[in-house]
Order: C-alpha cells, then structure tokens, then sequence
C-alpha cells in the first residue's frame, strides 16, 4: 500500500507556530480524507514534527504540504528534509498556490489550486495512487494544478468550478489522521462548517491600472452580478483571499459534521471549533439556491438551519456532560441581530467568538471591501455581549488608505468597544497573492510608523487590563508539555479558549485537565497561575479510546 505523509505548514515561518499555538486547522484532514478513500495510507505531521523523522522520512512515498502564502520558508525546509532522505513525489497545496507565479523556487511535482479534493481525486485516478507522477498530456487536461514543464516554466491549467454544495458533502476528511499531531487532545480542533464566504464586495481602492469604476455591482448587484467584476478585481476585503480562493458560502450537511465531531471525540479530542468565515452563513445558501451566496447581509441568518445543527451537535454525550468543550470561530457583523445573537448565546454562553472591524472608520471600510463599517461591528458586538458570549475584535494596521483620520477613528473605537469585549487582535497588513491588495507594499512596522504604532500600544495596554481582570478568579484548562523559555514551567491550554497560562513545577500533571487559578499577569498574551484541583486525566481517556478503536 502506498504511503503519504501531509506536512502541515499552515501559520508556519519555518519550524514553529507563528502565534497561535494550540490550533489544528481543518485542510490538511479534508485532503488526508480523499487519499483514504483512495486507499493511499496518509499521515499528518507538523512541519516541526515531520523534520524529526529524518531517516523515517524513507518509509513514505510521496510527500504533500499545506501551506499559505506566508509560509514559504516552512516549505522548503519541508521539501528540503524529504529530498535529503526521499526521491518521492512532492505535491503541493493551499492558499500558497494562489499565488502560483511565486512559486519558481521552490521544487515541487504539482500544486493544487484552490479547493483539493475533487483535482486531487483526479489525479489519483490517473495514477497517484501508485505514488507516480501522470504524463504531461495528462496532467495539461486536469483542472485546477499547477506544474513546470521540462523548461522550468510554470504552467496553469486554469481554476476548477467551485465545488457546490451537494458536490461538497459527498466528502468526508479523515479524523484518523488527527493521531499525527503531538498535543490534539488539548488543541482547538477545526471542523469544517462552512466553505467560502458570502462577502463579494470589492474594495474601491485598487493598484492602478486596476482602478476601480464604481459600477457597484458587487454592491448593489443580483447574486450572480457579483461573482464576476469587469476589471476582474477580486472579490472580498482587499486583503483576504477566502472569497477568491474558495467561493460563494457553501454549507455542510449537518450529519456530515456530527459524524466528523463523534469520530474526533472518540480518538481523543477536547476542544472543537465550528470553523466557517462566518458562522451565521450556515444555510444561508441553502435560502437563494440555485444562486450563489454573494450578498453579505441579505438573506439574514437562517436560523431553523442553525438551530438544527446546534441542536445535534450538543445532542453529542460527551457535549451535552461539558467532557468536550465546541466553541465559534468567527461572525460577520453584518449578520448579527436580536434573533441571532440570542441563537449564539443560547448555545455558546461563555464562548468567544471572533468579529472583524479592522479600521475605525466608515469610509475606509467601505473602500477596502468590508461588508459593513465599525457603527454595524460596534452594534453587533454588543449583542453578542448582551446574550453571554465574549468578542474578540480584529483590527489591521498598515492598511492601504490608513491616515491620521483613519486612526484617530480607530482609537475611538477601540475605546468604545474596551467595555464589551475580551480581546483586541492587531495584525500588520500582508498582501496576498491573488487578492485586490497583492501588489501594495506590506504595511510599515508599528516600530517606524508612528500610525500603526499608536494601534499596536492601544491594543496592548487593552489587553493587559483584561488580562489583569482575570487574576484571582479561576478557570479550566488541560496540561501540556513545557514552556519553550523556561522549562520549569508547564503550558496550560484553558477551556473552552482564553489565554494560554503558564502553571511551574507542573510536569507531573501532563495531560490532566485541572482547576487553576490565574495568579499574575506575564503579557498581553500570558498569564501564570496554580492547580487547584485535578478534575480528570485526558490523556488516559484517550489512550482507552485508542485502544478500543484500534
């Protein structure tokens, strides 16, 4: 039986988590699924895992990688390793293929663009299975790749249709593979919800010879109006790919995903994110099928849909008992009304849930393609508040268009929001390939630009005084292995999400989930704190579980 190894180096520069260090993403599962069904034997390893195999790399006869575009550098150390070791082949996958041009130095057989399965299913059937690489007369027919030809020259064969809904139901990511991860029975797992994302606005800021007409269609326009612009400009924020990479908001059936959570349960895992762009676009296509799902607001939620699949999952035993925390990912505040907002609370009390805003004012959300302005995001976030839940807030800097106005109303904003939310998220603006943005400069440093600057501290004196909110109260949370800068302590990862704590002496408690108390606040992203109580050994769960099933 062939053999395949999944390198995922999703959030990686090279060898390490850039930021967020308790997540396991939903990709590389859906792609470990299609090669399951083909009977291909798949592994999933991190990218710092998979380089301590070394001479194991051996037992493996192809080699594929999950990566975006950020994390080049983790690549080809991957690919560096497997050719150390391995003449296998090398197909690559993810966002990093949008930006397919960029693509020249690193070696690779074929990279997937867009989404996987149904190109990746194609060319297993002409031959990867067998871990062989088809002929070039084949490999020109099949959608969707990316290859060079014998001169080095990077050849497209052009996007694949997008997958529709009923298409994408037909497949089912592997949970075996989830074993290959070091610490999943304390991460964030993500089960794919939704697919895609409904905002097909277009930022009205655009490289010059791109520039924007204002027709307004992708506002203004019928549902398929919007799928396609007349200077092929993008689609979404001007800084995010998901629209153009992966298509109009597409749901999964909800068997599907109780199906996936059960089997995840059952190998281990404690904490489930209900991944999706946005939450509130479950079943929302299902209201304008056969049209695709382009309009950011209208239809609103639609709630019998999203009742029915929170009722199922929290059908789930060890749901239902608080042994398994599920949690959201994000919302759109586009969406968020009295109704849905009571829904979420309903269901995820206590739950964070992440909401965009990333700039402060009205116009220039508008010009870079967000589906609504900071008034809507302030609004929605403090229904979310009002019905239990706790918000993050993102916010970018650097972004294009920012000026002194443009921040000014930021920190106004983030001031009127500090009452409602748990947390303040500020990225640097990156441009992505295959985005309305890709060719703007990355966005200058907080530490040269006194703009980005003045985010950057807001946001960090927030944080700290929520932080500094938690010392002295109690919370849940699972033992981990040891602090990477101080092995005298132990990370702590709490449920259902917060902030990482760090707990000393704790070795002897690896894998057990405990009470803490938080003691001291170390960073805008840490704290450190002390066991109360054992509440139960996750790790002896899991290996029960293990053994039952195998």
């Amino acid at each position: 039986m062939v053999r395949a190894v999944i390198v995922d180096c999703l959030g990686r520069v090279q060898t390490g988590r850039l930021s967020t260090v308790d997540v396991i993403g939903a990709g590389p599962r859906s792609v470990a699924g299609v090669l399951e069904k083909a009977n291909v034997l798949v592994y999933i390893k991190p990218v710092e895992e998979f380089i301590r195999l070394k001479g194991k790399i051996r037992t493996y006869d192809m080699l594929l990688i999950s990566a975006m575009s950020t994390d080049a550098l983790a690549v080809k150390v991957a690919i560096k390793y497997w050719k150390k070791y391995n003449k296998g082949l090398v197909i690559l996958g993810g966002p990093i293929v949008f930006g397919y041009k960029n693509l020249k130095n690193i070696e690779f057989d074929i990279a997937i663009y867009g989404e996987g399965e149904k190109t990746l299913e194609e060319l297993l059937n002409l031959g990867l299975k067998d871990a062989e690489l088809p002929e070039y007369n084949e490999l020109v027919k099949v959608r969707g790749i990316v290859f060079k030809n014998k001169r080095d020259k990077v050849i497209f064969t052009g996007r694949r249709p997008f997958l529709r809904r009923n298409e994408l139901n037909k497949y089912v990511p592997s949970t075996r593979s989830i074993l290959g991860y070091r610490y999943y029975w304390a991460c964030r797992v993500y089960v794919e919800t939704v697919r895609g994302c409904s905002n097909f606005h277009r930022p009205l800021i655009v490289a010059e010879e791109k520039e924007c007409r204002k027709c307004m269609l992708c506002f203004k326009g019928s549902f398929k109006d919007r799928i396609h612009c007349p200077l092929n400009i993008p689609p979404g924020c001007g800084y995010c790919s998901v629209p153009a990479l992966y298509g109009p908001s597409r749901s999964r059936d909800p068997d599907r995903i109780v199906s996936e959570i059960k089997s995840l349960i059952d190998y281990g895992v404690t904490r489930i994110v209900l991944s999706a762009s946005d939450i509130l676009d479950y079943g929302r296509d299902i209201l304008v099928e056969p049209n695709p799902l382009t309009n950011p607001s209208n239809p609103p939620p639609n709630t019998e849909q999203l009742r029915k699949l929170f009722d199922k999952i929290f059908s789930i035993d060890e749901i239902s008992k608080g042994e398994v925390q599920v949690i959201l990912e994000n919302t759109k505040a586009s969406l968020v009304n009295e109704s849905s907002a009571r829904l979420l609370g309903e269901y995820f009390k206590g739950s964070p849930i992440h909401i965009g805003c990333e700039t402060g004012s009205e116009t220039h959300a508008t010009l870079i393609g967000r589906p609504v302005g900071p008034n809507k995001v302030i609004e929605a976030i403090k229904l979310l508040r009002k019905y239990g839940l706790k918000p993050y807030v993102y916010f970018i800097h650097g972004l294009p268009g920012q000026s002194k106005e443009t921040i000014d109303k930021t920190l106004k904003t983030m001031d009127i929001l500090s009452s409602f939310v748990e947390k303040i998220t500020v990225y640097r603006f990156t441009p992505i390939p295959g985005t309305a943005f890709e060719k703007y400069p990355r966005g200058p440093s907080a530490k040269s630009n006194i703009l980005s600057k003045l985010i950057v501290e807001k946001a960090r004196e927030m944080n700290m005084r929520f932080k500094e909110n938690l010392v002295g109260r109690t919370m849940e949370a699972i033992i981990v292995g040891s602090y990477v800068r101080n092995k005298k302590y132990n990370v702590a990862y709490t449920l259902p999400h917060g902030p990482v704590v760090l707990i000393k002496n704790a070795n002897k408690y690896y894998g057990f989930r405990v009470l803490i108390k938080v003691e001291r606040v170390i960073s805008d992203r840490m704290v450190s704190g002390s066991i109360i109580r054992i509440i139960g050994n996750v790790r002896l769960k899991v290996f029960r579980r293990k053994r039952k099933i195998f």
